[in-house]
């Protein structure tokens, strides 16, 4: 586990709870130098903020946190090197930041949880037609985050 800078222990571990948790699904297994390489993927439904996060220990999540953002950045800067992240007119790319209370973060992430469980109906609509007409469909990428900033940002308040 050089890659992750972490004993092939701690990672099994992690590895486990995660999958105990219900975030990640083993999807392959692989013989390699008489050991046993498995492969996993995050469950579709799985994700930072759902219920099955509240589940994952404290010591896990930062890390988790880290590689979900990477690979959301990675697929950014896939579509901005292959030219698909401006094709579209209707392309949207937003974000901002707020000076919020207790209150204004419980309701900003209650319609971030909204408009996830909304698009998860668009994808579900969009299969069910896609396994109707046997076309591919369009690959897209959609983001959501609310997260406590690092430090005050005068732009907020």
């Amino acid at each position: 586990m050089e890659e992750l800078e972490f004993p092939l222990g701690n990672v099994a571990y992690h590895t486990r709870v995660l999958e105990k948790c219900g975030c990640i699904e083993l999807v392959g297994t692989a013989r390699r130098r008489g050991a046993v390489e498995h492969y996993f993927r995050a469950k579709p439904r799985s994700y930072i903020g759902h219920q099955d996060w509240r589940k994952v220990p404290r010591s896990v999540r930062n890390e988790v946190s880290g590689a979900s953002m990477e690979a959301f950045l990675d697929r950014v800067i896939d579509a901005m090197e292959a030219g698909t992240i401006d094709d579209r007119e209707d392309t949207t790319l937003s974000w901002t930041t707020m000076a919020v209370d207790e209150l204004g973060w419980e309701q900003a992430t209650e319609v971030l949880e909204e408009a996830m469980a909304r698009l998860q109906v668009v994808h579900e609509q969009s299969k069910a037609r896609l396994e109707i007409t046997g076309e591919a469909g369009m690959p897209v990428v959609t983001g959501l985050a609310a997260f406590e900033a690092a430090g005050p940002d005068a732009n907020a308040r």
